[in-house]
C-alpha cells in the first residue's frame, strides 16, 4: 500500500492538511498552479512542491513517477475545471482520489439585499438591475468576462491579489488607476467597510467562499453599509452529485489507507498565568489552534491575556472533549490548555491517555511550572527538593515532609495550604507561594524554625483579602536526614495507658512479615494503643492505615499517639470487627492483634474484600493458635508461616543486670 499523499492545493485547507501530514510524518507533496501559490506554501514551511498548471496526462505522470498512493484535491471550490483534470489523472494513474470540500455556506443569510446566483452570467444580469457601481471581490481570473458583459453601464472596482498576474488580468479587463485595489487578505469586517465607504459602491460581488475566504465578513460589511450583495454560489454546495468530504473525513480516509495517525490534539501548559512566561512552543500552538479547551478559570484568564479570537470551550476532561469533537468535526487543530506545567497536572496526564486510546496523536507542550518559579523566588536548588501534588486529592504531606529535607507541595488553595501547615511539626520551616508569576503574587512565611517567636510570622486573613488563587507550600525539615530510615519506635515513646500494646520486638517482626509497600492499605484490627498502626504508617507516607478499635480508652490513646507522631495517613475506625470494616477500601494487608472472639468472621471478611490480602496474626495462647490453624485449614492452597518469638530484656538492679522475660507470642502469616 502506497502511503505517499499528493495534495493539489493553493488554498487554506490544503495548507492545513499539509501541516497535519507533516506533523504526523506522512510523506507528501503539494502541487500549486502559480508562483504566487509557491511563495505562500514556502512561507508556510512546505518543502515538497510541484509548481505550474498541468493537464490530466501530466498530472498522472507526476502521480506515477512520485509513487503517490493518495491524491487530495484541495483546490478552490470554484476551480471546477482543475478538479475535473485531477479526477481524470487519478483514474489514469490508478490512484485513490479524495475531494476536500469547503463549507462555504456557513454564516450566509440569503434574502433581502443578498442575492444568490449560480454563475457569472446571472451575476452580471443582477448587477445590471441594480446599476451604479460594484466592488468585485471574486479575484482576477474572470474580470475580463465580467466587464465584457457589463460594458460601460456599471463602474467596476476590483480587489485582487498583489501580483503581476492579477494586475495584468485587470489591465486586460480594461481596469486602471483606483479601480484596481491590490491587497493581500484576510480582511476583517472593518477593513471591508472602509473599502466600501472609500469606493462608494452600490453593491459587492463575491463568491460563496466560506470562513477561509472571509465570506461572513463581506456580508456583514455590506449589510452595515446598506448596500446589496450578489453571491455566486459554490458549485459543490448546489450540486446533488458532489463527492466532496470534510477535513475530518479526509483525515480518516488517509489514516485508513496509510495506517498512520494524522488526527492531532495538542495538550499544553500555559505556565503560571502571565503572558510573558509563555514558551515559544505554546505561542505557536495558540496561533495554529482552531479551538481551545480548558477549565473555565483557565480559558477566561487565557482570553484576557491573549485577546484571542479563536473559539474557546470551558471543558478539560478528555472524554468530554472527544464527545465535543465528534459532534463538531470542523475542528482539526484542537488545543487543550492547562495551567502551569502539564507534567505536574493529573488532568493533562489523564486526558493524554484518553486521546491516545481514541486514536489521536497527542503533541504535549510543557509550560513553565509554578514549582520552578517558587524555587527561583526562594533561591533553592530543585535537584535536592522533592515535589508532591496534593491538589484535588488526598496526600500525606506531613509524612512526606518528615521524610524529606526540602519539599514543595501543590495544594488545593489557600485554606487547604493553611490546614496542611497547621499539622506540620513546629521544627519545620513553611513558606506559602500565592499566584506565582502573576500580578497578585505573594510569598508568605507561615512557620520558620529559625524564628523564636511565632508571632513574627503573620499569616494574612482570607476574610480581609480574597485568597482564591493557586497556592504552593515549601517545607523545610532540618531533621530529615537525622531521622531513622525505618521508624523503629521504642515502647517508651508511645503514650501509654492500661490498654495492651504490641511490644517492639514482636511489632518489628510482624511488620516485616506484612511486607508493606508504598501503596498498601493496612487494617490494624484491635489496634490498642496504635503501636503497629503508627509504625506501619511511618514506613512510607503513602501507606494508608485503618486502625480498628472498639474500646473508648484505646480510641483516646490512638488519637493522642497519631497526633504525637504526625501519622496523618492513619485513620481511626471506632467499632468492632468485622462490622467496622464495612465501607472501607479493600485491604492489601491486615494485622490482627485482637479479635474479640470474631477471628473466623474477620478472616472471612478480609478475604472476601481481597482474596490476595496478606494477613498477620499475633496469638498469645496455644488455644488461639489452634483456632487460627483450624480456620486456615478450611482454605485450599494456603500454607501459613508460624513463628514463635520469646524476647528477654535485661533491667538494671544495683550492679546486676536481671533478665525480664516477656510472654512468648505466636506470629502467623498467610
Amino acid at each position: 500500500m502506497k502511503s505517499k499523499v499528493l495534495i493539489f492545493g493553493g488554498t487554506t485547507e490544503g495548507r492545513e492538511l499539509a501541516e497535519l501530514l507533516d506533523r504526523a510524518m506522512i510523506p507528501h507533496a503539494v502541487s500549486v498552479a502559480t508562483e504566487y501559490g509557491e511563495e505562500i506554501e514556502e512561507n508556510a514551511g512546505e518543502k515538497n512542491l510541484f509548481v505550474g498548471r498541468r493537464n490530466a496526462s501530466e498530472m498522472a505522470d507526476i502521480m506515477r513517477d512520485g509513487g503517490f498512493g493518495i491524491v487530495v484535491d484541495a483546490t478552490h471550490p470554484f476551480a471546477t475545471g482543475a478538479s475535473e483534470e485531477i479526477r481524470k489523472a487519478s483514474i489514469e494513474a490508478g490512484v485513490k482520489y479524495l475531494r476536500l470540500s469547503r463549507d462555504t455556506a456557513s454564516g450566509s443569510e440569503y434574502g433581502e439585499d443578498v442575492f444568490g446566483v449560480l454563475n457569472l452570467d446571472e451575476a452580471a444580469g443582477k448587477l445590471m438591475e441594480i446599476g451604479g457601481s460594484v466592488l468585485v471581490l471574486t479575484g482576477s481570473k474572470e474580470l475580463k468576462n465580467l466587464t465584457s458583459k457589463l460594458g460601460s453601464n456599471i463602474n467596476i472596482y476590483a480587489r485582487v491579489l498583489p501580483n503581476e498576474d492579477s494586475l495584468q488580468k485587470c489591465k486586460e479587463a480594461g481596469l486602471s488607476g483606483r479601480q484596481i485595489i491590490a491587497m493581500q487578505g484576510p480582511f476583517s469586517k472593518q477593513m471591508n467597510i472602509a473599502l466600501i465607504e472609500e469606493t462608494g459602491v452600490d453593491a459587492i460581488l463575491t463568491k460563496e467562499s466560506g470562513q477561509t475566504g472571509g465570506f461572513a465578513e463581506k456580508l456583514q460589511a455590506a449589510k452595515e453599509c446598506g448596500i446589496k450583495t450578489i453571491v455566486i454560489r459554490n458549485p459543490e454546495s448546489v450540486s446533488e452529485n458532489s463527492d466532496g468530504k470534510s477535513m475530518s473525513e479526509i483525515i480518516r480516509e488517509i489514516e485508513k489507507e496509510t495506517g498512520a495517525l494524522v488526527r492531532t490534539i495538542t495538550v499544553a501548559g500555559m505556565g503560571p498565568g502571565d503572558e510573558k512566561l509563555f514558551t515559544v512552543d505554546i505561542r505557536r500552538a495558540i496561533q495554529g489552534a482552531d479551538i481551545i479547551f480548558g477549565a473555565a478559570t483557565v480559558t477566561a484568564a487565557f482570553r484576557e491575556l491573549t485577546g484571542t479570537k479563536t473559539p474557546t470551550k470551558d471543558i478539560y476532561r478528555g472524554e468530554e472533549i472527544l464527545e465535543f469533537l465528534d459532534e463538531h468535526t470542523e475542528y482539526m487543530r484542537p488545543l487543550v490548555i492547562y495551567s502551569g506545567d502539564i507534567s505536574l497536572c493529573s488532568g493533562a496526564i489523564k486526558a493524554t491517555e484518553v486521546f491516545e486510546k481514541a486514536g489521536y496523536r497527542v503533541e504535549r507542550i510543557p509550560g513553565i511550572s509554578s514549582v520552578t518559579l517558587f524555587a527561583e523566588r526562594l533561591r533553592i536548588d530543585l535537584q535536592n527538593c522533592s515535589i508532591l501534588s496534593a491538589h484535588g486529592k488526598d496526600a500525606n504531606v506531613t509524612g512526606h515532609a518528615m521524610k524529606n529535607e526540602r519539599l514543595i507541595a501543590l495544594t488545593s488553595g489557600y485554606k487547604h495550604a493553611l490546614e496542611i501547615a497547621d499539622k506540620l511539626p513546629e521544627n519545620m520551616k513553611v513558606v506559602l507561594g500565592y499566584e506565582l508569576g502573576s500580578k497578585d503574587e505573594e510569598i508568605i512565611v507561615i512557620k520558620d524554625s529559625a524564628e523564636k517567636e511565632a508571632s513574627k510570622c503573620e499569616i494574612p486573613d482570607s476574610n480581609i483579602k480574597d485568597y482564591t488563587g493557586r497556592c504552593l507550600l515549601y517545607i523545610e525539615n532540618p531533621e530529615a536526614y537525622t531521622n531513622s530510615v525505618y521508624p523503629a519506635i521504642g515502647d517508651n515513646e508511645f503514650i501509654r495507658g492500661k490498654v495492651p500494646m504490641t511490644k517492639e520486638e514482636i511489632r518489628s517482626f510482624s511488620i516485616r512479615k506484612l511486607g508493606l509497600t508504598a501503596e498498601s492499605i493496612l487494617y490494624d484490627i484491635g489496634a490498642g494503643t496504635g503501636s503497629v498502626s503508627i509504625e506501619a504508617a511511618l514506613v512510607h507516607p503513602d501507606i494508608k492505615v485503618y486502625s480498628i478499635e472498639k474500646k473508648p480508652e484505646a480510641i483516646e490513646l490512638l488519637n493522642k499517639n497519631r497526633r504525637k507522631f504526625h501519622a496523618d495517613n492513619m485513620e481511626i475506625i471506632e467499632g468492632t470487627a468485622p462490622d467496622a470494616m464495612d465501607g472501607l477500601p479493600a485491604p492489601t494487608h491486615a494485622f490482627i492483634g485482637g479479635s474479640n472472639g470474631n477471628m473466623k468472621e474477620i478472616i472471612e471478611k478480609v478475604r472476601a474484600l481481597n482474596e490476595e490480602a496478606k494477613i498477620v496474626i499475633n496469638c498469645l495462647t496455644p488455644q488461639t493458635l489452634s483456632e487460627v490453624m483450624d480456620i486456615v485449614a478450611t482454605y485450599e492452597n494456603i500454607t501459613p508461616e508460624i513463628t514463635q518469638i520469646s524476647a528477654t530484656r535485661f533491667k538494671k538492679a544495683g550492679s546486676y543486670d536481671l533478665p525480664d522475660a516477656q510472654n512468648p507470642v505466636y506470629i502467623i502469616s498467610f
